[in-house]
């Protein structure tokens, strides 16, 4: 049910919203990584943890140029896998809650620019109870099956 919800929310918003997800989805995984120390489960920390990499990675290539908010950007997702990085040496999980105190001000500020502009337009054909039904979000075609 997450993933028809999360797959909604990638198909329907606009690029700032996708960084926002991004964000929040980083933000998840520190909260998931807390529970793994505090569970002493050393895999599931490790999975978690390379996962939050892999977003900080997407992050650190989209903010790739040389201006002063990539920069700035830049610096704190450094930051960012330094304090993880220390997290899952020590086993410690104050370390996830420094990191969200850092992503969380620029999840706010992106979530922000997403609802200052229109999302990207969506439309389709979707299932619903046995029947195709048409689909529309925030445009006038409509595709009919």
């Amino acid at each position: 049910m997450e993933c028809i919800t999360l797959e909604k929310k990638v198909m329907s918003t606009n690029d700032w919203g996708l960084i926002a997800l991004l964000h929040e989805g980083l933000m998840e995984r520190f909260e998931e990584s807390s529970q793994a120390i505090e569970e002493k489960n050393n895999d599931k920390l490790s999975i978690l943890i390379n996962n939050s990499r892999d977003i900080l990675t997407e992050l650190l290539v989209t903010f790739r140029e040389k201006d002063e908010l990539s920069t700035n950007l830049r610096s704190l997702y450094l930051y960012t896998n330094k304090l993880i990085t220390e997290a899952q040496i020590k086993k410690d999980p104050t370390f996830f809650r420094k990191a969200i105190d850092v992503i969380n001000p620029i999840y706010i500020g992106f979530k922000g620019l997403e609802l200052k502009e229109e999302p990207n337009i969506v439309s389709g054909l979707t299932y619903g109870k046995g029947i195709l039904e048409e689909h529309n979000i925030k445009s006038r075609k409509i595709f009919q099956g």
